[in-house]
């Protein structure tokens, strides 16, 4: 039952990648796209070890994942000059940045989020 509730939680962060990269600004797409993702699995303990995870417990499971990894690929691909991450590391990064903010208190988690993903958007921003 825990596993069906988390991979429902992929399967929206696989949809919220799709609403993305709907988005004009790719930086701006993939920074909407961690937000959403950090908001969900801040709401969705265990969503973390599910993501990290390289082992399923369902094929269910493991074919969202691919899905998810595919579709968070499809963003990073659209940010010029393309960031040395793949799909994969990115969800990996999207995990440590999870625990990062799950470390604040909870009145300080959206300026937590903030704060990071202006790092991670500076980061993405191409050289002058």
């Amino acid at each position: 039952m825990r596993e069906s509730v988390l991979e429902e939680s992929v399967r929206g962060l696989i949809d919220a990648a799709a609403v993305a990269g709907g988005h004009p600004d790719p930086v701006n797409a993939l920074v909407d796209f961690l937000r959403t993702a950090l908001l969900t699995a801040l709401a969705r303990p265990g969503l973390t070890d599910v993501l990290i995870t390289g082992s399923d417990e369902t094929e269910s499971l493991h074919r969202a994942k691919g899905e998810l990894v595919e579709a968070t690929s499809g963003l990073l691909a659209r940010v010029r000059p393309a960031p040395a991450l793949t799909g994969e590391n990115l969800l990996k990064l999207l995990c440590g940045l999870i625990h990062a903010v799950s470390e604040h208190p909870a009145e300080r988690q959206g300026a937590a989020i903030d704060n990071y993903l202006g790092i991670l958007r500076a980061g993405l921003a191409p050289a002058p």
